[in-house]
């Protein structure tokens, strides 16, 4: 399918950024002689309050102007790539970007020489918007490299920011699969669909067909994944931190222990019952030799899953009806006001994501495929939408965005909500048991996967700050050694698994995936409280955005990260979903 075969109505309208490429145009230029104003006033910053007050307003106009180029140009990209305006957009945003970057270096550091002066600012009332944001620099001072490193390493941003634009411009070719003597064009998308496919060599050559292109182009990921965990392995040693690790978790204030709990708690504490849910799965199959392709086949039989779009914004409105009527109404725009791009269509991005700008709606790109795994990500990233509206509804451009920390919160409290009102409206055993197995996979995906794929970064950065010299056959070895002791002794690991590495788009970004067990974690927690009519701390918890430390929004909305009960309580209700489940399947 091309994307002028979609209908207008299922795609997304970027219109309200930017009408048309004169407007585009236009703000570049404006953001240009905005930071030519902006690097005019270095050393200047702090000669008085006003100066200061009048510099952050400044500052944040820009990154607000530069938020709106960056955003737009890219996801434009996303779902045009062939279109050459739209690339040099692109190159023209992330250029100036890079830019901005490089010649604003001098601002922290000039804060920081006036380090005392600022803080008598901050004590006043004019001034108590830029109480956290300021902090947060100077928590960096024992972080800071001198002023000609930190020049060259603006500098080098554009270098740094490589492998994760040559990951997202590098997209396979993938051979079609042969399904009753058609041949079916396959991306991501597509092959995460044929994962479910009854016919086990549908699944076979959908597996196949897809990570072949990854081994076959192993050499070029290889040297693009190492290029960019070298690059953070980098940036930690010269801003004075022990590990990549470490600087990535002193962003969001938190800390190895809490990390490695994360991960303990996953890999050893409670991995024995995802071992036991493999074991069921094999049984369930009826299948002697149980391999990486069969373990997303729907376990319950002759159940329709299958939603159109004006079916899945029914459900969410009743599902998400305990959020309140504005939540619902809310629900309502992001379709009617076209927040969303739902469709697979050829070139465009696989997966799905919700973003946007202070000044836009909150947008969501999908490729919707009709299952209940696309209802389910329908109302994952419409949770990111709906926090990302009351944040900045909330508050001003430079309190409004939310940390990375708490960004899978919302998405997956949605996830839970769904799931707990499909089986609540349902009295029938195989409808119930294969909402279960749905919500089963959701946590496996979350409580599971993702820190098996943390324990691989740690392992790659680990490596490369010892020394080591790596080859492809280092990575796909460990990671392959790594998803044999995931899945355990039911699950047969396809030779094929272990270039599965080099298609995890999150191992490009920087120690992110252990968020989405915290995020699943806290989300079970709040959902909850929800559903026995306490909404109010997590209602708040939508509004806090960037206005105060991520650690510390979850504590004052009672989830705090730091102790093992929200952890223990989210895998003890993976075993109790699994128990429910079982019980279910040998009833029917």
């Amino acid at each position: 399918m091309e994307r002028k075969d979609i209908r207008i109505e299922d795609t997304w309208d970027l219109s309200g950024l930017f009408a048309d490429q004169a407007q585009f145009d236009a703000a570049l230029e404006q953001a240009k002689a905005t930071l030519a104003q902006l690097t005019q006033k270095q050393g200047h910053i702090t000669e008085t309050r006003e100066s200061f007050r009048l510099f952050m307003d400044s500052q944040e106009a820009l990154q607000r102007q530069c938020e709106n180029l960056t955003v737009y140009a890219q996801m434009r990209a996303d779902v045009e790539p062939e279109d050459p305006q739209v690339q040099q957009n692109l190159a023209k945003s992330v250029t100036f970007v890079n830019q901005v970057y490089a010649a604003t270096t001098f601002i922290d550091q000039e804060l920081i020489e006036h380090h005392q002066l600022v803080e008598d600012y901050l004590k006043q009332d004019d001034c108590a918007d830029y109480r956290y944001p300021i902090q947060e620099i100077f928590r960096t001072i024992p972080h800071r490299p001198d002023a000609q490193t930190e020049q060259l390493l603006a500098q080098m941003n554009d270098l740094f920011q490589n492998p994760q634009k040559t990951f997202k411009a590098f997209v396979p070719e993938f051979k079609p699969v042969l399904i009753d003597g058609k041949e079916e064009f396959l991306n991501q998308a597509i092959m995460n669909q044929l994962l479910h496919n009854p016919d086990r060599e549908i699944r076979k050559q959908a597996f196949e067909h897809f990570y072949e292109q990854y081994r076959r182009h192993q050499n070029v990921f290889c040297s693009t994944l190492i290029g960019h965990a070298q690059g953070q392995v980098l940036q930690a040693r010269l801003h004075h931190f022990s590990s990549a690790l470490q600087a990535s978790l002193f962003e969001d204030g938190a800390d190895v222990p809490l990390f490695q709990q994360v991960l303990d708690i996953a890999n050893q504490k409670y991995h024995g019952a995802f071992w036991r849910y493999n074991e069921l799965k094999k049984k369930l199959m009826g299948l002697d030799d149980c391999t990486s392709y069969d373990l997303n086949v729907p376990l319950v039989q002759s159940v329709d899953t299958h939603y159109d779009l004006d079916q899945c914004f029914e459900i969410l409105d009743q599902a998400l009806a305990p959020l309140g009527k504005e939540y619902q109404a809310l629900l309502k725009r992001a379709r009617t006001e076209r927040w969303i791009d739902f469709y697979p269509h050829q070139g465009k991005r696989g997966g799905a994501y919700s973003w946007g700008t202070y000044d836009s709606n909150p947008f969501v790109m999908t490729n919707f495929t009709e299952g209940y795994d696309s209802l389910s990500t329908l109302a994952h990233e419409l949770g990111h939408s709906m926090h990302s509206f009351f944040s900045h509804r909330a508050n001003r451009p430079l309190l409004a965005d939310y940390r990375i920390f708490v960004a899978e919160v919302a998405s997956t409290v949605n996830e839970v909500l769904l799931n707990q009102y499909m089986l609540q409206h349902s009295d029938d055993p195989k409808v119930k048991a294969s909402l279960l197995y749905n919500m089963l996979e959701q946590l496996v995906g979350t409580l599971y996967r993702q820190p098996m794929f943390a324990q691989f970064e740690v392992w790659l950065h680990q490596q490369l700050e010892a020394g080591q010299a790596l080859s492809s056959s280092d990575l796909t070895d460990y990671y392959y050694k790594l998803n044999q002791d995931y899945y355990g002794p039911a699950v047969t690991v396809h030779e094929l698994e272990k270039y599965k590495c080099y298609s995890v788009p999150h191992f490009y970004y920087n120690f992110y995936v252990y968020k989405y067990t915290i995020g699943m974690s806290v989300a079970l927690s709040f959902a909850s409280r929800i559903l026995k009519g306490d909404t109010e701390d997590y209602l708040r918890f939508l509004t806090r955005g960037g206005s105060c430390a991520p650690i510390d929004q979850l504590i004052e909305a009672g989830a705090d990260p730091r102790g093992e009960q929200v952890y223990n309580d989210a895998f003890r209700y993976f075993e109790e979903t699994l128990d429910q489940f079982e019980k279910l399947m040998e009833e029917i």
